[in-house]
């Protein structure tokens, strides 16, 4: 009996593997796919993928289009849209934040692209007296600081081949004010669902302390930043 329940199991984790393998195609196709397209995107084959597609358009996951293409289907749009009214970006951020603040011992923030200026959204500032600090909401130029080029660096996308073991984007003294033209940083761009550029993540503090070539920081920003997004949907976290 025990041996049977086992099996009945492994069936199920089988089949739900499957059926989320054939959802997951459609990930990089929004525009619909043939069954000759899911076989080659899934590694099944048209016989399996059929089976599967009879149960998935019954419940409204996917749907056949009159010229043979299958996109997907209402309940799937319905499920997205749930997922983007509870998804809360600060709750996936600040931890991060609170971590490298913690590991480190200077500020760390979260800077987001608005026009010509870049948004200070999040940010954990040092503990120590003398310290880099942007309060939240706070617009600045896009000049040459680590945040700054990493927005504006992808900001059309990724470049092809790229990957996080790159390295990071770092400033000494660089900005057009005072406090930024004190602070040296590092910076990485953080990607969400479709690998768009959803901002930066750095860490930052005063010239006199902080060395952005530290290599030990650097790893654990790029460690943090790769974590980061693939909370948020990326698939370009290597």
């Amino acid at each position: 009996m025990a041996r049977q329940k086992t099996t009945d199991i492994d069936r199920s984790v089988k089949a739900v593997k499957r059926t989320l393998a054939i959802l997951d195609a459609f990930v990089d196709h929004p525009g619909g796919m043939t069954l000759g397209e899911l076989e080659e995107a899934t590694g099944l084959f048209k016989s399996v993928i059929m089976r599967y597609m009879l149960s998935l358009e019954a419940e409204r996951y996917v749907s056949k289009r009159v010229d043979g293409c299958y996109e997907l289907g209402s309940r799937a749009y319905q499920l997205g849209c749930t997922y983007e009214r509870t998804f809360n970006l600060r709750e996936h951020v600040m931890p991060v934040l609170n971590k490298l603040t913690e590991v480190t011992v200077e500020s760390s923030s979260f800077f987001v692209r608005e026009g010509d200026f870049r948004l200070c959204l999040y940010r954990k500032d040092s503990p120590q007296h003398i310290r880099s600090s942007v309060p939240v909401g706070t617009l600045l130029p896009m000049d040459d600081t680590s945040a700054a080029t990493a927005l504006r660096h992808f900001e059309q996308g990724i470049p092809e081949g790229w990957t996080y073991s790159q390295g990071v984007f770092t400033s000494t003294g660089a900005g057009s004010n005072l406090p930024t033209s004190l602070t040296a940083s590092m910076s990485v761009p953080i990607f969400r669902h479709d690998n768009q550029l959803a901002g930066a993540l750095g860490i930052s503090g005063p010239i006199i302390r902080f060395n952005p070539e530290d290599a030990d920081s650097q790893q654990l920003l790029i460690e943090e930043a790769r974590k980061l997004s693939y909370a948020l949907g990326a698939t370009i976290y290597e």
